[in-house]
């Protein structure tokens, strides 16, 4: 035993006759992403860690759960608890794992030291601590500490860690929670909450005895926090695509000023909604859930938007296994949209005094026929019914070979290219019947955006992702002006074609999203030809979403029941709607007709007003600025009154 004191006490003679230089400190902090209501969304930098500032951002219940987990005798040594360094030594000439370690000494190991075991890297460790503590107070020791050790899943720091494990900045930590965060140093890995939920429990419990035997908490407290459950609010790398996105958009705002997100810390406040967007990501997440085979190599992209604003509340821009550094699908794409754009094909009809009752011919037609581009649209059961069918009636079930014939003798091409425009549709679509079936290439947030206006009552708003960039010290580099609106559209089309739309999600494609939705719903969904891409439009009174699926190759076609938006989409916009906020949500009692808008008895053989005569008649919303004629069939002129069609 005497010849162990001695070579502890040689040893530690050795390390006070070879001092170490402090090596200049540095640490990186990431700049960071932040939600409309100012939560962390994600970090860019080499690590996720912030700078609390001071310790005065820090909950004292963390620094006292640190103190009486990892150093006791933090405010009484110098550095060096040398009772702590006899035992570590001891344990490491014997072989076991080092111990000993003051939180001081801790730190030089995190900023300066590498982690490995010997004899002479703890007495390098003991010198700097040492001067560490010579040339910093207690209180920045202690702050440097949390700013710098790792927590676990990707982050370093208390104020990255509080975000990630809490949803909450670390001065807001209760006593439980921040014993949990503490309890993780010890092994971020083998108590990490997703794969060891029990042992972070157990870990957390040890950290409130340890504030009992400081005198901190009463056994009574100890005993009711012990019962409580860990509580975690996990970020689960929520908005990923929506990070890069703001990353994106924040380089090109700061390039003129020389600032980087690297190394500038940075704040980038975004539209993001995270509740939204948790919504949203765990959606697709439970979507690909269900997929196997190729399908599992399929490609998503989502787009939500706060109507009447154009605030981009949630942004998913792949599949859960792919890169948010690559290609965003949400705004980079351009696909077929198919039957989703439908919309601006019955919105210029609607707006042009064609009613829900007006009646469309279900039959093969051929456009150009015998030409290079002849066209022969087929339903998607390839049936046809060879009759009339309500305007309505088509949108609702999605009847192609209505909608073409509708096209070809209501309207025109360009008069549909015109519309589509107007609402906010940015890419160039061909002027050819086809369009009437989605055969030219749009992107989900152009969709999302130009269906909003029928939510809106009329009211465009372009799609912004970033409202203000800051500094760490507050300095203001970017602040969004105030998003332009223009009324685009009359509040009257806008109710008629909501109804319809409201009816594919009861009782048309789109039945899907009731299994996981109840509230007030409408939308279009939309297949392409072959099956390449599946679509679905939706909207609530306080959100519109514009879902795509399919391959980035497009050789490859969606499949295993999955291959249409009413399978692939809707329930993807379904399930995120159910987990979304209610005050996005509405109810069909927030849709109040314009004063311009009567029920009205029309004839569904002539899409006109019913007259005695007319024996297929039933209530539709008609806008009476428009008011239709009478019926022309089954009038008092005329001598037949049968069905004509």
């Amino acid at each position: 035993m005497k010849i162990k004191l001695l070579l502890v006490v040689l040893l530690l003679s050795i390390c006070s006759t070879c001092p170490q230089d402090l090596p200049p400190i540095h640490i990186d902090f990431a700049s960071q992403v932040l939600t409309s209501d100012g939560r962390v969304l994600g970090y860019i930098g080499e690590k996720n860690r912030v700078d609390a500032r001071s310790t005065g951002y820090i909950s004292k219940n963390v620094i006292y759960a640190l103190l009486a987990t990892e150093d006791r005798d933090f405010y009484n040594h110098s550095g060096v608890s040398y009772k702590g360094i006899i035992r570590g030594i001891f344990k490491t000439l014997t072989s076991q794992t080092q111990g000993g370690s003051t939180l001081t000494m801790q730190l030089v190991k995190n900023l300066f030291l590498s982690s490995e075991r010997t004899i002479s890297r703890k007495l390098t460790e003991i010198d700097m601590a040492k001067k560490l503590e010579e040339k910093f107070s207690k209180d920045q020791i202690l702050l440097m500490y949390l700013n710098t050790v790792y927590f676990g899943q990707g982050v370093y720091g208390i104020y990255a860690a509080a975000e990630q494990y809490y949803g909450k900045t670390p001065d807001k930590l209760t006593i439980p929670e921040a014993c949990a965060i503490v309890g993780l140093l010890k092994n971020p890995t083998g108590y990490d909450p997703v794969n060891h939920s029990d042992k972070m429990l157990s870990r957390r419990n040890e950290v409130l005895h340890n504030l009992v035997e400081t005198g901190k908490i009463t056994e009574k407290e100890f005993q009711k926090y012990k019962g409580t459950p860990l509580g975690l609010k996990l970020n689960n790398h929520y908005g990923r695509f929506f990070v890069e996105q703001a990353r994106k958009e924040a380089v090109e705002i700061l390039r003129p000023y020389g600032k980087s997100l690297n190394t500038d810390e940075m704040k980038i406040y975004t539209t993001c909604n995270f509740d939204v967007q948790k919504a949203a990501d765990e959606a697709v997440r439970a979507q690909w859930a269900n997929f196997s085979g190729n399908m599992k190599n399929a490609q998503v992209g989502l787009i939500t938007i706060e109507n009447g604003t154009g605030a981009v509340r949630a942004m998913v821009g792949g599949s859960p296994e792919s890169d948010f550094r690559g290609l965003n699908r949400a705004m980079q794409i351009r696909r077929q949209p198919g039957s989703s754009f439908k919309p601006f094909l019955y919105g210029t009809l609607l707006e042009n005094g064609y009613t829900l009752a007006t009646p469309l011919l279900d039959s093969a037609i051929y456009i150009d026929s015998g030409k290079v581009n002849e066209w022969h649209p087929q339903n998607s059961d390839n049936k046809s019914t060879d009759g009339y069918m309500p305007m309505q009636t088509a949108i609702q079930h999605s009847v192609n070979q209505a909608a073409a014939w509708a096209i070809t003798h209501l309207t025109i091409p360009d008069s549909v290219v015109s519309f589509a425009h107007r609402l906010g549709i940015r890419s160039t679509i061909p002027s050819y019947p086809s369009i009437a079936l989605g055969t030219g290439e749009v992107s989900p947030a152009e969709m999302a955006s130009a269906m909003a206006v029928y939510a809106t009552e009329g009211t465009y708003a372009a799609p912004y992702c970033v409202t203000k960039i800051e500094d760490k010290n507050g300095r203001v580099y970017y602040s969004a002006p105030a998003n332009p609106t223009s009324v685009v559209l009359d509040s009257a089309t806008c109710y008629l074609a909501t109804t319809a739309f409201q009816s594919v999600v009861e009782a048309g494609t789109a039945t899907s999203v009731r299994r996981f939705y109840k509230g007030f719903a409408a939308g279009k969904t939309g297949t392409s030809n072959d099956y390449t891409d599946a679509w679905f439009v939706g909207y609530t009174k306080g959100l519109t979403s514009a879902i795509w699926m399919g391959f980035d190759n497009p050789k490859f076609k969606l499949g295993g029941g999955y291959q249409y938006g009413g399978t692939a989409c809707a329930p993807i916009w379904g399930r995120m709607m159910a987990g979304s906020p209610a005050h996005y949500k509405g109810t069909v009692a927030d849709y109040t007709m314009p004063p311009t808008i009567q029920l009205v008895e029309l004839c569904t053989d002539s899409g006109k007003l019913a007259v005695p005569g007319c024996y297929h008649k039933r209530i539709y919303p008609v806008n009476t600025l428009r008011l239709p004629e009478l019926c022309p069939i089954h009038g008092a002129h005329n001598s037949n009154p049968g069905n004509a069609n």
